[in-house]
């Protein structure tokens, strides 16, 4: 339908002339845009009179006026092609303003004829010019609501649906000899780059063959580049070395957007990346080699240890030709030893004598050594790994960084061999710290060519701390590496740098109009510019921010050196500022002021803070005067789950037992928040509040203990540590409502389940709302909290076997201390004596599980994690009165249950059968003897003497002289 215009701009009325007389529109298209290049007011003017709807109307009657020819898309004619370019380039022009802007060509929903054209036979000129004019809107996307952070979906919504997603494929098929198709196609993957952020998306593209092709162009570089190893069975062929492999790709054609696709596409799931490891194109290419040795050549010493014999070539590190071009590195001492030596390797736990020491792992099987000193288990490793690191080594700026990106994910996946990982400390970590250290021109975008940008719009050294971030997690040798090459001062300034421009202040523009003169135009849609908003230069700088956060989180888990290295940097006060959510306030002179950070940084400043509360020095000195008490415990109020959640995390390293703080976080009300949260729906946030709750009552005063015990329901923790997490129905939530549940009975594989009832959310948070229930995560680990919209209630076993450990281990502490007794007597009369006991055992004993027939009945022992923490609460309670302590013993059942756990695998579990045994006989004084021996003779009924015999030559030392003590204090009362 025509829009009519009675005023506004001359070349918008020629242009509606030019349409109402049915003649072409290009002149006019034209003139608008040499018109609106380079001033934004008159872009207020043309969109307030009209343009966009204009635009939208043009586009969609040439599209419905294309002929259909079957099943291929009809040929556009060059005219019209011209007016696509034309159109595509004034709405870039327009887009390129901020999101204001974009805003009005969302409500005429032009991106969905813009995508329409990139599903016709265009030239590559023209689709260059729409393909720009996407990646300007995916840049400055509004926010779907108001007040919110995370950008408008619509575009990408459309982008990959199936109708339209394929257009990537096509696009990227299309590169060919030409710089225009070459330049499509980096184009393309540029608006992927900018537009993927689900894992459906993700999906979706595999689905459709993107990521099949993608692998191909990568595949096409690789033999551009002459870095084709030959295959082994090529070797045999006459002339067949190049058989099957794919056309080289021009000089022109950049590898960087194909790195960083495919880095995109595979983060996080296992299966894309063995699609892409395993795709025919790269197998050409890149082919797997045989080991030159046969499994006959592998021989295994007396210790256990492995060797090589004959004439068998000893691989102490990965093998292939890309390997040769790497920098040799020397093998370790300990794992030569473990190969060449005629004696057993000192590290091995195989070769420890009989009685072990206390601080050996606590399984009593000997850890299986490989032939390099670590575990035998490992992957095939592709030959794609050593080539990125080729790459990685020989690039520089950009692609160097996408390749190590692409590197770290495959590894962050367990696709890499332990050993190649070994060998990123000194093959990938010092690049990545030199990338750190950049000059200062560098934060000036304005300095920057375009090729230093990647496709998503950071420059590729603001993109280096999450990817240091990723590589040096949970690593302390690549920690070590990354600190000593001045890292953390690298970070510190970079993240400092992030709050020096006040990018989120931001000015009305001017208007030609008054608003009475523009109101009635604003009636319609697509005439009135969006409100402010973050801008694109904001959204870069917040991600830098979030990724310094992030590295140095990384960097300081386990050194306190390193902790105070941050501190002196003096970022804390940015951090806390970095604790502040996002929001957005109206100022004076129409100004629109954006504050707080959105819920990346939050997390990730977060994960800062709790890294430093790890450190007694850091909490006695810099975070007492950062005070960080005080926008954490803001941060459980907020409307994000994931940001209560993060902010519980930090709460409990805040509530330890040796914090100085501890009594700022005792307040009542942060108390009642925690067990709010207990209540919760949401496994994580349930499990981190009783995690910090069980922080928070060690060593503390009986009044806040019994507050616990009441705010959280003498009645709810009866229900959760009584009930097997395998009985709980799937869809229901433990503990949201008072129920029972029975044990489930399975059979021949099969589950028979109750009626899945699901649990009323009893609770006032809007968050724990039953409409609020996510659909399941797939395999590949889909984020179920991708945005504050509410919290996922699903629940596996293991989550609630882990919620009930810990709820038990907060039993244990409130019976630790001077008010032990009181605190046993306030639980136990609430929850009963008896049944307290008898849930005890239940959580001991083995669970046997119904087969087809009575034959096919199979029993498994209780888990390990439950054992040891019922173990502590009973000896707890048998270092309590002399009450509990006789009723401990005299329970026949429960004692013969923990007779058994005396040959338990794990030394903790044997040591707690001891102290059991020490507790109910120790004598408090001369009062307690009779009462201690007749406990002592109650337990020698049960057969506690003999199994403590055998412990006394147990091959931990902590269980031997636990179980001398506790012989000697049963056999004085006995023989007295």
């Amino acid at each position: 339908m025509a829009t009519t215009l009675e005023a506004g701009p001359p070349a918008l009325r020629r242009l509606q002339e030019l349409r109402a007389a049915g003649e072409s529109p290009l002149l006019a298209l034209k003139t608008i845009k040499n018109d609106l290049t380079g001033h934004a007011s008159r872009k207020v003017e043309y969109i307030g009179a009209g343009l966009t709807l204009a635009l939208a109307e043009i586009l969609s009657d040439i599209l419905a006026g294309m002929p259909a020819t079957g099943s291929t898309s009809p040929e556009p004619k060059p005219e019209d092609e011209m007016v696509f370019t034309q159109i595509a380039q004034i709405t870039c022009v327009i887009a390129h303003e901020g999101p204001s802007f974009v805003q009005p060509l969302l409500e005429v929903d032009i991106t969905r004829g813009l995508i329409t054209c990139l599903l016709l036979p265009l030239t590559s000129r023209t689709c260059l010019a729409v393909l720009k004019c996407l990646i300007a809107i995916a840049e400055n996307l509004p926010p779907a609501e108001s007040q919110q952070w995370l950008p408008h979906r619509g575009p990408a919504e459309l982008l990959y649906s199936k109708k339209y997603i394929s257009c990537f494929g096509n696009i990227i098929d299309a590169a060919g000899d030409t710089m225009a198709s070459q330049q499509a196609c980096d184009a393309v993957l540029a608006l992927l780059c900018k537009t993927v952020t689900l894992e459906r998306q993700k999906r979706a593209l595999l689905e459709s063959g993107v990521l099949k092709t993608l692998s191909a162009r990568l595949a096409s570089f690789v033999v551009a580049e002459g870095l084709v190893p030959p295959s082994p069975v090529s070797l045999d062929l006459d002339n067949s070395t190049s058989a099957g492999l794919p056309n080289p790709a021009p000089s022109f054609a950049h590898m960087s957007p194909v790195l960083e696709a495919l880095s995109l596409l595979i983060e996080g799931s296992r299966h894309r990346a063995n699609v892409f490891l395993s795709d025919p194109a790269v197998k050409a290419v890149l082919p797997e080699l045989d080991d030159d040795f046969s499994p006959s050549d592998i021989r295994r010493a007396p210790w256990g240890a492995s060797y090589f014999s004959g004439a068998a070539i000893p691989r102490l590190c990965p093998h292939g030709p890309f390997d040769m071009l790497l920098p040799f590195l020397p093998v370790l001492d300990s794992a030569k030893s473990a190969i060449q030596s005629g004696f057993p390797p000192l590290s091995s736990v195989a070769s420890m004598p009989k009685r072990w020491a206390s601080f050996l792992p606590t399984s009593s099987e000997p850890i299986p050594l490989g032939l390099n000193g670590v575990s035998t288990e490992d992957v095939e490793e592709s030959s794609v790994i050593p080539l990125l690191l080729y790459v990685v080594r020989t690039s520089r700026g950009k692609r160097r960084l996408l390749a190590a990106k692409l590197l770290v994910d495959l590894c962050c996946l367990d696709l890499v061999k332990k050993e190649r990982r070994a060998s990123f400390a000194a093959l990938l970590v010092p690049l990545l710290t030199r990338m750190l250290v950049s000059d200062m021109a560098q934060a000036d975008k304005s300095t920057h060519l375009r090729g230093s940008y990647l496709c998503s719009g950071l420059h590729y050294t603001r993109a280096v701390p999450a990817v240091l971030a990723a590589l040096v997690m949970d690593d302390p040798r690549m920690q070590k590496v990354a600190v000593d090459g001045d890292a953390i001062t690298a970070l510190s300034a970079g993240f400092k740098t992030t709050f020096d421009d006040p990018a989120g202040r931001k000015p009305s523009l001017w208007q030609p109009y008054k608003a009475t003169q523009m109101g009635a135009q604003r009636k319609s849609p697509g005439t009135r510019l969006g409100p402010e908003c973050p801008s694109w230069t904001m959204r870069r700088e917040m991600k830098y921010r979030e990724g310094c956060l992030q590295a140095l989180a990384a960097i300081a888990p386990f050194e306190d050196d390193y902790r105070k290295e941050i501190c002196d940097q003096g970022v804390l006060t940015h951090v806390i500022l970095a604790l502040e959510p996002y929001r957005m306030t109206e100022g004076a002179n129409q100004q629109v002021e954006m504050t707080g950070n959105p819920v990346p940084v939050v997390l990730a400043a977060c994960a800062v803070v709790r890294v430093l509360t790890r450190s007694v020095k850091a909490l006695r000195t810099k975070l007492i005067e950062a005070d960080v008490t005080t926008p954490i415990i803001k941060l459980m109020s907020s409307a994000s789950p994931e940001l209560r959640i993060a902010a519980t995390k930090v709460l409990a390293n805040l509530a330890m037992d040796f914090s100085p703080v501890k009594e700022s976080v005792t307040d009542t009300a942060v108390v009642k928040k925690l067990c709010e949260q207990a209540h919760s729906a949401n496994a994580r946030l349930r499990l981190e509040s009783l995690w910090a709750l069980t922080q928070l009552v060690l060593n503390a005063n009986k009044k806040l203990k019994q507050d616990v015990v009441d705010e959280l329901g003498p009645s709810w923790i009866k229900l959760l540590i009584r009930t097997d997490p395998n009985d709980i129905p799937a869809g229901e939530v433990i503990g949201l409502v008072e129920r029972e549940y029975p044990p489930l009975t399975v059979s021949s594989g099969r589950s028979s389940r109750h009626n899945n009832i699901r649990d009323v959310v009893m609770s006032d948070d809007p968050d724990d709302a039953p409409d609020s229930v996510r659909a399941a995560p797939d395999n590949d680990g889909e984020a179920a909290l991708a945005s504050n919209d509410g919290f996922d209630t699903m629940h596996t076993t293991q989550d609630d076997l882990e919620i009930q450990a810990q709820l038990l281990d907060l039993i244990r502490n409130l019976f630790c201390g001077d008010d032990a007794s009181d605190l046993v007597k306030y639980v136990l009369d609430e929850m009963g004596q008896d049944d307290f006991f008898r849930i005890m055992l239940d959580r001991l004993r083995p669970r046997t599980m119904a087969g087809s027939t009575r034959k096919e009945n199979y029993t498994t022992a209780a888990p390990s994690t439950i054992v040891v923490k019922v173990l502590y609460i009973i000896s707890h309670v048998g270092a309590c009165e002399s009450r509990w302590r006789s009723a401990i013993a005299s329970h026949y059942a429960l004692m013969k249950q923990v007779l058994t756990f005396c040959s338990h695998s794990d030394r903790e579990i044997r040591a707690q059968c001891c102290w059991l045994a020490i507790n109910l006989t120790y004598e408090d004084d001369a009062s307690d003897r009779l009462a201690c021996k007749h406990r002592a003779v109650e337990l020698q009924k049960v057969g506690f003497v003999p199994q403590l015999r055998k412990l006394e030559s147990d091959p931990d030392l902590n269980v031997r002289e636990r179980a001398k003590s506790a012989i000697h204090l049963l056999s004085n009362l006995i023989e007295a």
